[in-house]
């Protein structure tokens, strides 16, 4: 825009009676309402609308059962591991039993890093169907 006052419409730009600027647009520029998907799919009932929350589910529910299966492998590993190895549960450090060590402390930031993955992976999938649904509201939108 040339300089000057800001109130003040550039001279190539057509001003219709109120004003206001006139703005032409070619067709192949203006994606029609209809040709964008968005959240109206998903209150309609329609069946992009529910493919689209089909998949969320199904990919949340394996993120789930995935994350499930690693804290529950890391949980039962230990037990197997003292009923294979039976010295690892007579051993002491600190006057304390190993045991009692990786029980009360070692798992803990274990299930923290399995709570943080299972964290960052749920917010790229809500993110992602975000921008299926709207991408108008996409960051580099």
């Amino acid at each position: 825009m040339p300089a000057g006052n800001a109130d003040q419409p550039a001279d190539d730009v057509p001003v219709t009676a109120g004003g206001r600027r006139l703005v032409v647009w070619r067709s192949e520029q203006v994606r029609l309402q209809h040709d964008t998907p968005g959240p109206g799919n998903l209150r309609d009932d329609s069946s992009y609308g529910r493919l689209l929350v089909r998949s969320l589910m199904r990919a949340q529910l394996g993120l789930s059962l995935f994350c499930l299966a690693l804290a529950l492998a890391v949980t039962a590993s230990f037990p197997v591991i003292a009923a294979l190895a039976p010295w690892i549960s007579r051993k002491t450090v600190a006057g304390l039993p190993v045991t009692l060590i990786v029980l009360g402390f070692a798992f803990y930031p274990v299930l923290l890093a399995i709570g943080w993955f299972y964290n960052r992976q749920a917010r790229q999938l809500e993110a992602r169907f975000t921008e299926l649904i709207d991408p108008a509201r996409r960051p580099d939108a």
